[in-house]
């Protein structure tokens, strides 16, 4: 009983160090106290993703605040504060088992040189998460990461801006480049202006250089992934607990999306959700936009889960975007298994499964979409914890239980792949 209560006063007096260090005199400080709390008496053995949950991260050691253009490596934990730009030249290098906390207001900006690596592992994924105390979090804490390319890929007048305080103008002159591998982005989309909302990863015109696999996007308040042009590939993509569309495609994007899920969760978790929450929400291009090609992307192997949200729908196509789609389960959506708007471009469907009993809105070129019902039950294993707001031990398992072998495993030919990384908790 000694040992231990001499090893919590060490632990006290490091993070009331920490606090000390953090802390500029003279300038107010939402955040840090309530991180410190939640750090205070964290076990640093505890790897996966309670790094998420406020468990098993030292006390941040660095604030990542103004300008990076030189490189910058965060090892342990670090503190994000205002906007932070990565470029000119400047890398910011997340190491595994790391944590970013996100103040109020704060969000990431990569653009015109600048380079992100977070390459996390399985057992030691990457988070970037607010800073709020656990159990007070919330989508829209904080503002999310902005990756700006100089892709040609894109149908839009230019030029145009991206979404946040201090905009910046795409395609870039310059490319920017972020890799993520195991990394979990939560709480995150705060709104800048009516209108103007970020979301988990916000990617304009971002090239192919650029990679995303296995990133979860969670709890956020706009949408998950939106892509504006450009032609970066995502794999292994999970959107869980988010309150407008979870994937969101824009103005020409032409990647490939390859196993992905999104979930909502029960309304009674918290959040404002938006006035048409759907799990896509595919676009081309605005009306009398200069088109260099629509939005045509490549997407396999995909379930979407709603909660029977007011207006939601599990696709919606518009905006002269065409795009292929195959291998997909779409479930729980109060309106439309599928919308698909007038001004719709060609587009192909390949055992793509709806929910018995919902509609369709099907319309314009999108006349081969067959609005099959056949599923008449839950085709996951199960929801697990997400029906109870993430509380309880039992995990969602995503597995497809779909029987009529024509999806090939859908979301999970390759086994459960969003296994032991990523989280589920609401707040």
């Amino acid at each position: 009983m000694k040992n231990s209560f001499k090893k919590s006063m060490v632990l006290l007096s490091i993070a009331l160090m920490g606090f000390t260090m953090i802390n500029c005199p003279g300038e107010k400080k939402n955040d840090d106290t309530a991180l410190l709390a939640a750090l205070l008496f964290s076990n640093q053995g505890v790897a996966g993703s309670d790094l998420c949950d406020g468990v098993g991260v030292p006390t941040p050691t660095q604030i990542l605040e103004g300008t990076i253009s030189t490189a910058v490596t965060v090892s342990g934990s670090a503190l994000l504060r205002g906007t932070v730009n990565v470029t000119n030249g400047g890398s910011l290098t997340v190491l595994p088992k790391s944590v970013i906390y996100g103040e109020r207001g704060s969000s990431l900006f990569v653009y015109e040189g600048g380079t992100i690596n977070a390459i996390g592992t399985a057992s030691n994924p990457i988070c970037f998460t607010s800073a709020a105390t656990v159990g007070t979090r919330a989508p829209g804490d904080w503002g999310g990461i902005v990756i700006v390319g100089n892709s040609a890929v894109h149908a839009h007048t230019a030029p145009n801006n991206s979404e946040g305080i201090n905009p910046k103008s795409y395609p870039g002159t310059l490319n920017a480049v972020a890799n993520f591998k195991y990394v979990v982005v939560e709480f995150v989309g705060n709104e800048v202006a009516p209108g103007n909302e970020l979301n988990g990863i916000s990617s304009y015109t971002v090239t192919q250089d650029s990679n995303y696999d296995y990133v979860q996007i969670h709890r956020p308040l706009d949408d998950g992934f939106e892509w504006w042009g450009g032609n970066v590939n995502g794999s292994h993509l999970l959107v869980s607990g988010g309150m407008d569309d979870d994937f969101d495609v824009d103005e020409g994007f032409q990647g490939t999306l390859n196993h992905i899920i999104s979930v909502k969760y029960p309304e009674s978790c918290g959040g404002t959700k938006s006035t048409d929450p759907h799990g896509f929400e595919m676009d081309g291009t605005e009306a009398g936009a200069a088109i260099a090609g629509p939005s045509n992307p490549t997407v396999t192997n995909f379930t979407t889960i709603g909660q029977s949200y007011a207006a939601g729908v599990g696709m919606r196509i518009r905006e002269r975007h065409a795009g292929n789609f195959s291998k997909g389960l779409v479930f729980g959506y109060i309106a439309n298994n599928f919308q698909c708007d007038v001004d719709t471009n060609p587009t192909t469907w390949t055992n793509v499964k709806g929910q018995s009993g919902k509609g369709a809105n099907i319309n314009g070129s999108c006349t081969n979409v067959t609005n099959n019902t056949e599923i008449t039950s839950l085709p996951i294993v199960t929801l697990g914890n997400i029906e109870t707001c993430g509380i309880g031990a039992t995990k969602p398992d995503f597995t497809t239980t779909f029987g009529d072998g024509s999806l090939g495993g859908g979301s999970v030919a390759e086994g459960k792949w969003w296994d032991g990384w990523a989280v589920f908790r609401s707040r």
